[in-house]
């Protein structure tokens, strides 16, 4: 089984980058890292390393994939760990020479976790099968999921993007609503505190990391949020006409869609 001399990450010095640095390291492997302010190019990175990953913002991922893609030699392995797949994993089967093994890797989760267990990587293998052995045997202690960049993505639309557009659009209702914040915290439910605590944690981040899985996801653009849209005006005039036989159909068709999906498990 094949085992890197080398693994590089470019945009290792951002937390995530920084985070798999830590994990790739306790695992005994040598870890190169470049950045914007390394004296090592990602260039030089990636023609020194075995295994490549480009963990950058998704804006720029597909411009560094075209950078560093002829510098990686062939037989060896070129990742991305963004939240987008069938862009990023395009660009390096495009940007490489045919010997260059490309799996595009979505980690679900932050920098802020203390180990895998219990977390879950995403994998979507596009050219060659030698490190994905290596892959799965390092990621042991994750969920592996492997599917191809276009279900990935599809599946983002849901899991990530119109997740935080439901966050994003409470948390500006209630921002615009005359209550402070500490009001609303004596007064509120279990359901309230749990998604107050996820509004949160989402603002603490970097709103061109989440404007970018809003924007950059054209099955989100095309078909989530369209449809989304649709049931909320929907049940909008539900509400306003008081019509309670249609809000009752709409609880049951979510509850037989949750029956019928995950009965069996």
């Amino acid at each position: 089984m094949k085992e890197p001399d080398f693994i590089g990450i470019i945009g290792g010095t951002g937390r995530m980058g920084q985070w798999f640095k830590s994990f790739f390291e306790s695992k005994g492997y040598r870890v190169l890292i470049s950045g914007r302010k390394t004296k090592l190019t990602n260039q030089e990175l990636a023609r020194r390393c075995d295994v490549v990953i480009v963990s950058v913002p998704i804006n720029v991922t597909v411009k560094i994939i075209e950078e560093i893609g002829p510098y990686v030699r062939g037989n060896c392995l070129l990742m991305d760990f963004t939240s987008l797949k069938t862009e990023p994993v395009r660009a390096m089967l495009r940007a490489t020479n045919d010997k260059v093994e490309v799996i595009g890797a979505h980690p679900l989760f932050g920098p802020g976790i203390c180990g895998l267990k219990e977390q879950t990587i995403v994998l979507c293998p596009a050219r060659g099968k030698t490190w994905l052995d290596w892959l799965k045997r390092v990621f042991k202690e994750a969920r592996l999921e492997l599917t191809t960049p276009e279900e990935h993505d599809q599946i983002m639309a849901v899991i990530q993007a119109l997740t935080h557009f439901l966050f994003i659009a409470f948390g500006t209702t209630v921002a615009n609503l005359s209550f402070c914040s500490e009001t609303l915290q004596r007064y509120s439910t279990p359901n309230f505190r749990v998604l107050w605590e996820r509004i949160i944690g989402l603002t603490s981040q970097n709103p061109e990391i989440y404007g970018a899985i809003q924007f950059d996801n054209p099955f989100y653009k095309e078909r989530v949020l369209p449809l989304f849209w649709k049931h909320l005006e929907k049940l909008k005039d539900i509400v306003s006409n008081q019509n309670q036989k249609a809000f009752t159909e709409m609880f049951k068709k979510i509850e037989n869609y949750i029956s019928s999906k995950y009965s069996s498990k």
